[in-house]
């Protein structure tokens, strides 16, 4: 499982009373108070009753776009967080009318810029699922058609802090695949400004804050910026402890730096979410066991780590989808190679 982002937003307990912000936050309070519940229980991974609020929403304000797009949302994020396959067209309805609900108050003053913030989350949505199929330039256009909507957010309403997340984000990543072209004046190198952009809807958005801790790790992975990294994931696991997201991110982290011993203990914690999921998710399991066992190799722990190789070895290719059959096989090769390694190495064995 990846750990760029999720593309549904987050909430945090004291967001709750939203007056004590000077950001924008939706002017109904059922439908705000709705939103973020949806939002709470989807960061929480109870994705069941995250759906059923979510289907409250579409019905109570069935003119409003927010349910139809973070309904859309969540089925995107359940199939990544379970290594599934996306029913196309039930996301593509469920953005669809989101979409045209959202158009409809580009036409009201007072609503114009909540039409063009969720034009901007349903077309960065959409991006998110194009990459994930692998479409990438599908991916990159929708994406650009996104940074665009909450650019007009933000002109409409400069407290829409929530829109920088995704601006931020596409801004880091075009930066990225641009770099040797950033001294030409123009495009220059984006991504200082991308990372204040993120760091602000963490720590001052409403509705994106979850959401742009998750950007920021993926960025400051990227950069090579481990210590903040690590700062944002267990920002992140403060409020969601058992969040498979958030433990992905904490635990690829220490693996980067070579800091074993605390990855052994984030893959176990990440693995015991896994294995409780009443939805089971056999590939991240079977993933995450193989890490533990790879970490726990590199502490000494050779006992354990041959423990769990002989689990992962059990398992095979034509158990799973025909999408996950070449990475399966892929990582069995990897848990072959450090069988032979564990053969040969000597010292502890318990």
């Amino acid at each position: 499982m990846g750990i760029i982002l999720r593309m549904l937003p987050a909430v945090f307990a004291f967001a709750c009373s939203p007056f004590l912000y000077g950001q924008a936050v939706l002017e109904n309070p059922r439908l705000h108070a709705l939103v973020f519940q949806g939002i709470d229980l989807t960061w929480k991974q109870d994705f069941t009753a995250a759906d059923s609020v979510f289907q409250v929403l579409t019905r109570e304000f069935p003119d409003h776009p927010a349910g139809f797009i973070y309904s859309a949302g969540l089925k995107l994020t359940f199939a990544e967080d379970h290594e599934k396959l996306l029913d196309r067209v039930e996301f593509d309805s469920l953005l669809g009318v989101g979409r045209e609900k959202a158009r409809l108050m580009l036409s009201s003053r007072s609503e114009a810029k909540w039409g063009q913030f969720f034009l901007a989350t349903a077309d960065g949505t959409d991006s998110y699922a194009r990459v994930y199929r692998g479409d990438w330039m599908g991916g990159a256009a929708k994406g650009l058609a996104s940074v665009g909507g909450f650019e007009r957010a933000l002109k409409l309403d400069s407290a829409m802090v929530d829109a920088y997340a995704g601006i931020g984000a596409f801004n880091y990543w075009r930066s990225k695949k641009t770099e040797y072209f950033n001294w030409l004046p123009f495009l220059g190198d984006a991504r200082p400004e991308a990372f204040r952009m993120l760091r602000k809807t963490a720590d001052d958005g409403v509705y994106n804050r979850a959401t742009a801790l998750s950007m920021l790790i993926a960025v400051y992975l990227d950069a090579g910026k481990y210590e903040l990294a690590v700062d944002c994931a267990r920002q992140g696991l403060s409020q969601y402890p058992a969040n498979r997201t958030f433990l992905w991110a904490l635990s690829t982290i220490f693996d980067r730096m070579k800091k074993y011993a605390e990855a052994s203990r984030s893959y176990a914690e990440l693995l015991a979410s896994i294995e409780k999921d009443p939805a089971g998710n056999a590939y991240n399991e079977f993933v995450a066991r193989l890490n533990l066992a790879e970490s726990l190799m590199h502490t000494g722990e050779s006992g354990r780590a041959r423990s769990l190789l002989a689990l992962v070895l059990q398992i095979q290719p034509l158990q799973f989808g025909e999408h996950l059959q070449s990475r399966v096989r892929n990582n069995l090769d990897r848990a072959l190679r450090l069988e032979r390694r564990l053969s040969t190495t000597p010292g502890e064995t318990r």
